[in-house]
């Protein structure tokens, strides 16, 4: 809507259980990832220090077989945290234009 003043009225977001619910959500995939970025920074510190000698250019023991294992499964999630996002950010826009009505 124009104002008399040339100035245009700014339309917000008048359901605050969208708001809330987009900050935690946020604040959700924000400690998973700061999670999972520490997990796998552990992760393959464990898996260095578990070969032969505890250097990078030591034998491979099982335990280090097993680390890299679990890292290589958890090197997968990342990818699914983007899908994630763009799906909830979806409906958090479709639930604002239905319940804007």
């Amino acid at each position: 809507m124009l104002y008399e003043n040339g100035g245009f009225e700014m339309k917000l977001l008048k359901n605050n259980k969208q708001v809330g619910g987009m900050q935690a959500f946020i604040l959700g995939i924000v400690s998973v990832a700061v999670v999972l970025a520490v997990g796998l920074i552990v992760l393959t510190e464990l898996q260095t220090a578990s070969l032969v000698g505890g250097v990078a250019g030591g034998d491979t023991t099982v335990a280090s077989n097993a680390t890299g294992s679990i890292l290589t499964k958890l090197s997968t999630v990342p990818t699914w945290i983007g899908i994630i996002i763009v799906v909830a950010l979806a409906f958090i826009v479709l639930g604002y234009f239905y319940t804007r009505g």
